[in-house]
């Protein structure tokens, strides 16, 4: 066990397990999966946004623009899907982009398609925050190694596709 400061500069106890046994307990918190991820995605998100916050932008909405920039032609269905985010918290994530002019959306209406698109202000945006969220990305990427984060990564991404069927 290890005590650390948190962001807001209270002590948290971190739980760190440096000699595991050949079984884990998992009737504790501290070995819980769903309690680790979503504390360190906690973490991470606070870390990015403090990071983004400068530039305007937010940590949820810099994966749509950098999905909208690098290709011209998506639906909501689409990017929702490739973004493996629901549909409303895309809409709700989409709106401020929409309302500070960042990104269109056209067509919809029933059983129709809504088209998204990233404008010249969204594009100008995303070259403007890219300097700041590439820091970011590198500094979590140093403290864990590339080799381990690309491990990491890999892992995350057989998990998920291993328990969404």
């Amino acid at each position: 066990m290890r005590v650390k400061q948190s962001l807001d500069n209270t002590d948290e106890v971190v739980h760190i397990h440096t000699a595991m046994s050949k079984e884990l307990d998992f009737s504790v918190t501290e070995n819980c999966v769903c309690f680790n991820l979503r504390w360190v995605t906690r973490v991470m998100t606070q870390f990015f946004e403090a990071e983004l916050r400068r530039q305007g932008i937010r940590a949820t909405q810099a994966p749509i623009l950098l999905a909208l920039n690098a290709k011209d032609d998506w639906n909501m269905a689409e990017l929702s899907d490739w973004l493996g985010m629901e549909r409303t918290t895309l809409v709700r994530n989409l709106r401020p982009l929409q309302r500070d002019g960042l990104v269109t959306t056209g067509g919809g209406g029933r059983g129709r398609r809504v088209e998204l698109a990233i404008t010249a202000k969204g594009r100008k945006q995303v070259e403007q925050f890219m300097p700041a969220w590439r820091a970011a990305q590198s500094a979590v990427v140093k403290t864990l190694g590339e080799k381990r984060w690309s491990a990491i990564l890999s892992d995350l991404e057989t998990a998920a596709l291993a328990l969404s069927k």
